[in-house]
């Protein structure tokens, strides 16, 4: 009896002990959770709707209240009925937030606040048929790059990925379409057709720059823009493909809100950087270039159609450091010469008048009586097109006139550039049909006068220089 009293108070010992080293077990590693109540890790769906069945989704964050609504078919923002909105961005919203995932960090007795759930950063009110989910989403965990998201009826923290968090905290601008001037397509639309005006007016510019389409066509160098002030003269076809051609499906980075007058002289619309009127489409837009956003690189702007602050990057700007000197085509006159009847030309004091006659064996050139052989006339013909013109100036010319020629042609018009000496004796300046127009380089004068001599022996022309 003694015997089995000894194996029954052993036995109470050990499981005594066994109970002793179970408990400190389990604080041990309640202790090194630090989480109490928690739940293996695991994924959990915080909403899993078929975004067909979603009649709407509403958002409260720091951009304000709005509601998300499908209106025979389409996705729409209740308050932006007039502005188009980006379908394929609203769509991609509604999925993301009607299918949110999220991993369980606290099954229950979290701290709300910590979690920045007591004023939440976002809340998403979603309602489909038969049913109702409310989100809410606190703070951003930089180190795992993700938000701390609860839902109304379930106890747990969970953490959200960034990409599927922001959607909760996404603006409703963000959803407007930014694109402000349609796209072309070359295949069947005409760009003088679509665009048929540009003024640009800057700080920097003396007088606007003013670009209109012409009813000439582009030709192998000069476009079917005309560029009309400060001067009248034809545009470089290279330049207005690429400036003018940007201009096609120009859009803003991204729209802000909401332009209020106040904002005027903090946006910088008090001095604006550039102003950019367009006519295009059968309307006239007037975008404003602001000042530069702050910690940015792009610039607030705003369209007179539309009423809303964009902003937008400054390499988005077609024009907007571009001068006259930029746009215009580099050779003054284009005349063809097959057009051309007769050449009146005044050049170091002496005067040349050509005479160009077609006939079945080709072109027959004479100068003051004198027959020229064909191959050379073209070759100096296409250097006399290229007076030297480097830079646009306005300036009434002074003195006796050291240049001139006068291109007559088949249809009793003409053409006329005539050239003076300017102050700077290695510059002249160069009128075209009566118009003070451009300043360059008097030395091809220089070089004209050589190869003349060299038409009129009868030897090569060299037209480079």
């Amino acid at each position: 009896m003694e015997g089995k009293k000894k194996l029954l108070l052993g036995l109470c010992c050990v499981l005594v002990l066994l109970g002793g080293m179970l408990a400190i077990l389990l604080l041990t590693d309640e202790k090194k959770d630090g989480r109490g109540q928690e739940e293996d890790a695991g994924i959990h769906m915080l909403a899993d709707l078929d975004p067909e069945e979603v009649e709407r989704v509403s958002v409260t964050n720091r951009d304000g209240d709005y509601s998300i609504v499908k209106k025979e078919g389409e996705w729409q923002i209740t308050g932006f009925e007039a502005y188009v909105l980006n379908e394929d961005r609203l769509d991609t919203a509604v999925r993301n937030l009607t299918s949110l995932a999220g991993e369980l960090i606290y099954k229950e007795g979290f701290d709300k606040n910590a979690y920045g759930l007591e004023k939440p950063e976002a809340v998403v009110r979603i309602k489909g048929k038969g049913e109702e989910i409310t989100l809410y989403m606190g703070s951003f965990n930089e180190s795992t790059s993700s938000w701390y998201v609860n839902r109304e009826g379930m106890d747990g923290l969970y953490s959200v990925v960034k990409g599927k968090g922001d959607w909760m905290e996404a603006s409703p601008y963000s959803y407007l379409d930014t694109v402000l001037i349609p796209a072309f397509d070359s295949t069947s639309e005409s760009m003088t057709e679509r665009i048929t005006e540009i003024v640009i007016e800057r700080p920097d510019l003396e007088e606007p720059l003013r670009i209109v389409a012409s009813e000439e066509k582009a030709q192998a160098y000069t476009s079917s823009y005309e560029l009309t002030s400060p001067v009248r003269v034809k545009t470089s076809l290279k330049v207005m493909n690429e400036d003018i051609g940007s201009l096609f499906g120009f859009s803003a980075d991204s729209v802000e809100g909401y332009y209020d007058e106040a904002q005027a002289k903090a946006c910088g619309f008090n001095q604006p950087a550039m102003t950019m009127s367009v006519s295009h489409d059968g309307i006239t837009d007037v975008f404003t270039v602001g000042a530069l956003k702050e910690d940015s690189t792009e610039r607030y702007m705003v369209c007179s159609r539309t009423g809303l602050l964009y902003t937008i990057a400054e390499e988005k700007l077609p024009f907007f450091y571009a001068d006259a000197d930029d746009l215009f085509f580099e050779l003054a006159l284009l005349p063809d010469i097959n057009e051309v009847s007769q050449m009146e030309m005044s050049l170091g004091g002496k005067e040349y008048s050509f005479r160009l006659d077609r006939e079945e064996t080709g072109l027959s050139v004479s100068v003051n009586g004198q027959i020229l052989q064909e191959n050379l006339f073209r070759s100096f013909y296409s250097f006399l097109l290229e007076v030297n013109i480097e830079k646009i100036n306005t300036n009434a010319p002074e003195g006796e006139s050291i240049f001139r020629v006068e291109y007559m042609y088949q249809d009793g018009t003409s053409d006329s550039i005539v050239a003076y000496p300017m102050e700077d004796t290695r510059r002249m300046e160069v009128v075209i049909n009566g118009e003070a127009s451009f300043e360059g380089r008097i030395a091809y004068l220089e070089k004209l006068q050589t190869e003349l001599a060299h038409l009129l022996e009868g030897k090569e022309i060299d037209t480079n220089w």
